[in-house]
């Protein structure tokens, strides 16, 4: 009898091990299914946001073909094109990479060109500093009265020498922290390049986490140094702290702003936990709809990509 009871617990455990397995297995598909019909359906950055999810989380399947259709379409449609060519030197390789990558830097090093904002911010986020094509327009950049062009450009400078990285590092924090109250720019941009950046030392991350709590409850760029902030967290003695910021990011699950939900769903891609799930759910959802369909969809596109990164973490 106790072999019978044996043997019918194994195959009750093996039976619930195999239906949760199953159940996450579905969940990934949902979320890569969803991030497929956002590629198809919506447009734009909308859908330079989900190929990239799809992309980064290892299901890329579709996406080069997809872009390459856009590229025929709306190549010369400025500023998107600059986001189909982002797609397209992540989807590529070798001298195909090196061939977008070209024509982002052409775009950023034309000196009248209507989308170099978008160019400097792809080329930061792709790793790449055009400063040797142009030095003397990479440095007038640097001080262009454009302020999002010269935050983004000096994010870009980051890439250009090793030995500027602690550098740079220092110049995006002082400018974050000398900001007027009233420059949202001036903190946004360079806190969300401290983000992707990390590499904070102590004494500048407790500056970076101080900045985030003092902003303003209503300042659009609060998310952006909260985020900032909990990614440079993740080290041995700050757990109370970064509780504590992450709680204050949470809140932001439900803004009204798109911006402040994306930002969320993206640090929760890096450095979230099986914890968050249930958060990303609703989002994926979208149990709190905002009033634009687009930016709904990007949302979910978001949470779905969160999840997956948080899965994958977590097998």
């Amino acid at each position: 009898m106790r072999f019978i009871i044996s043997v019918f617990c194994c195959m009750l455990f093996s039976y619930e091990s195999n239906s949760q397995s199953l159940q996450a297995t579905r969940s990934e598909e949902q979320c890569v299914e969803v991030l497929h019909k956002v590629l198809r359906e919506q447009k734009e950055w909308v859908k330079v946001h989900a190929a990239e999810f799809l992309l980064w989380s290892g299901h890329s399947a579709g996406v080069k073909e997809a872009y390459e259709a856009e590229e025929r379409l709306y190549g010369t449609q400025l500023p998107y094109r600059i986001g189909i060519w982002r797609v397209l030197a992540q989807a590529s390789v070798g001298e195909e990479r090196d061939r977008w990558i070209k024509k982002i830097k052409a775009a950023f090093l034309n000196p009248d060109g209507a989308d170099r904002l978008h160019a400097s911010e792809t080329l930061a986020k792709l790793k790449i500093c055009p400063y040797d094509e142009n030095p003397s327009l990479f440095e007038t950049t640097l001080a262009s009265t454009s302020k999002p062009l010269a935050m983004y450009t000096l994010w870009d400078a980051f890439y250009h020498s090793a030995a500027k990285e602690s550098e740079i590092r220092t110049k995006l924090l002082a400018t974050l922290q000398n900001a007027a109250p009233e420059d949202i720019v001036a903190r946004s941009i360079p806190a969300y390049a401290l983000r992707q950046l990390g590499g904070l030392s102590v004494s500048e991350w407790q500056i970076l986490a101080s900045r985030a709590f003092a902003e303003p409850m209503d300042s659009p760029a609060r998310t952006n140094l909260l985020s900032s902030a909990w990614a440079n967290s993740f080290r041995e003695g700050y757990d109370a702290l970064g509780k504590k910021l992450k709680a204050e990011l949470l809140k932001y699950s439900q803004s009204p702003r798109k911006g402040e939900r994306f930002e969320l769903a993206m640090v929760l891609a890096d450095k979230g936990n099986l914890e968050d799930l249930g958060l990303l759910n609703a989002m994926l959802k979208a149990e709190n709809p905002l009033p634009s369909e687009a930016d709904n969809e990007d949302i979910k596109a978001a949470a779905a990509y969160a999840i997956l990164k948080i899965k994958q973490r977590n097998r």
